[in-house]
């Protein structure tokens, strides 16, 4: 790579100084609102498997055994745990696509793109696998959530 000149030093400087305080503002928000997803459907799909698998003889009024479609119920134990997982899946994964953004975003301001070009270059395929692991995950709650609701409307309504 050939010497940079002090005018190129200073201009990339002055890009690193522009980049900051929106890279950290924009990290914070981003961080504190997949946080906060992550924690509120992990907190609803363990606590809806929990209190469906201790109460559901109290929930219905005939038991289990009599119970109708229980492979509904089934099926949406088979969901909770599943979105349980996957909350799992996507914290680990949300760890390494943060690195790879910081990597990414210190890579672009090492070479002095402008804040445009970055916004164009770098958000595709980055978030991409973590986005994926949370629609997952919700889509994952809801099925569970609506089996567990089927079950529990056929067993009281007669």
């Amino acid at each position: 790579m050939s010497e940079l000149t002090q005018s190129e030093r200073d201009r990339r400087e002055r890009i690193r100084h522009d980049f900051t305080p929106a890279w950290d503002a924009q990290r914070k928000i981003q961080l504190d609102a997949e946080d906060r997803f992550s924690k509120f459907i992990l907190t609803v799909a363990a606590g809806s498997f929990g209190v469906s698998f201790a109460f559901i003889n109290q929930i219905i009024p005939v038991p289990i055994a009599d119970a109708k479609e229980t492979i509904m119920l089934i099926i949406a134990w088979g969901f909770m745990g599943f979105t349980v997982l996957l909350g799992i899946i996507e914290t680990l994964i949300t760890y390494f696509v943060q690195d790879k953004l910081l990597d990414n975003i210190e890579l672009n301001i090492k070479r002095g793109y402008e804040w445009k070009k970055y916004i164009n270059t770098s958000k595709v395929g980055i978030m991409f696998p973590d986005r994926i692991i949370k629609g997952l995950t919700l889509l994952s709650f809801l099925s569970g959530i609506s089996f567990l609701l089927y079950f529990v409307y056929r067993n009281i309504v007669y």
